[in-house]
């Protein structure tokens, strides 16, 4: 250990003598030129870049972590200033839908009023709504250029239109099934002339029957037509009897459901048969002067679970 001590000691001491020289050569245009640096100095030199070389490397390197945080800066703040805009066509776009779906439920509650459903109750579609909004904050919301924004809130508004998008989708279905039901209903009540023309010769009521010249009760209405008029179902329903009848002639009663029977009697000809289901203004025969008639005419009743019903209120 001593030895090599001894040798590191003998080596600077050589270094520091006036016998080391630093040679420097530089070739210009007037030919070789020829620097020396005295071995002292040379040293002085040699430890100066040894500590210089470090510091220069280490400011170096803060000079380019700045360039780059710099870059990086500018780079947030353009996404932050994109993410901004985002935001606000985000608010406006979410306004908008709030505004629509208001209209759509202020015309829920006009088809609700015309298919006679009861009104959702403000307690229901609040609950569908969410209630009141509360302010939330999220970890994200320091990147927005205002406070008075947040990134949690937007989405508790999404969350809140979704909700009442799901209570406007219930309710559409619920009208739609009812509209439905009512539409078939309405489809299976009598509601249009079996006949297009002609004129009614004896109406729903009391009357001096035209044979017997007693004065009856007419559970129909007779309604005048050539012999081969065209008569029509006057609802959708299904044909319970095709028959001859001595007094109705060629007769065709049809069952339509929920308790309502047409009768059209005094026809000519048949063009259905028992079991066939027709639909209202569908063919089902020809008018004529069969059975007790004194010309030709169409005899057509309505009943209501068998109660003879006014024909006349049913066109």
């Amino acid at each position: 250990m001593r030895l090599r001590s001894s040798k590191i000691g003998r080596i600077i001491s050589s270094i520091g003598s006036d016998n080391l020289k630093l040679l420097i050569l530089h070739e210009g245009r007037s030919g070789l030129h020829q620097f020396e640096i005295p071995g002292r100095r040379a040293l002085k030199l040699l430890l100066a870049a040894v500590v210089m070389t470090p510091l220069l490397l280490y400011l170096g390197a803060q000079l380019l972590l700045e360039t780059a945080h710099s870059h990086r800066v500018a780079k947030l703040r353009r996404d932050n200033a994109a993410l901004y805009v985002l935001v606000q066509d985000f608010e406006q776009r979410i306004g908008t839908l709030e505004r629509e779906i208001s209209v759509l439920s202020d015309m829920d509650e006009d088809l609700r009023a015309h298919a006679n459903l009861p009104s959702i109750p403000d307690e229901i579609r609040q609950v569908g709504i969410g209630g009141s909004m509360e302010e939330i904050s999220t970890n994200m919301d320091y990147l927005l250029p205002t406070s008075d924004r947040g990134l949690a809130a937007l989405t508790t508004k999404l969350d809140a239109l979704a909700r009442e998008l799901k209570l406007e989708q219930i309710s559409y279905e619920q009208l739609r099934d009812t509209i439905k039901d009512d539409l078939a209903r309405l489809r299976r009540t009598p509601s249009i002339a079996p006949i297009k023309s002609g004129h009614y010769s004896s109406r729903f009521g009391q009357r001096r029957h035209p044979y017997s010249r007693k004065r009856e009760f007419h559970h129909g209405l007779d309604i005048t037509a050539d012999t081969g008029t065209r008569v029509h179902a006057t609802a959708d329903g299904k044909i319970l009897t095709t028959r001859f009848d001595r007094n109705l002639g060629l007769y065709i009663k049809i069952d339509h459901g929920n308790g309502f029977k047409t009768l059209y009697g005094h026809l000519r000809t048949f063009e259905v048969e028992p079991g066939q289901l027709v639909k209202r203004g569908e063919l089902i025969g020809r008018s004529g002067n069969t059975g007790r008639s004194t010309a030709p005419h169409l005899h057509y009743e309505v009943r209501h679970y068998n109660r003879p019903q006014n024909p006349a209120n049913y066109f």
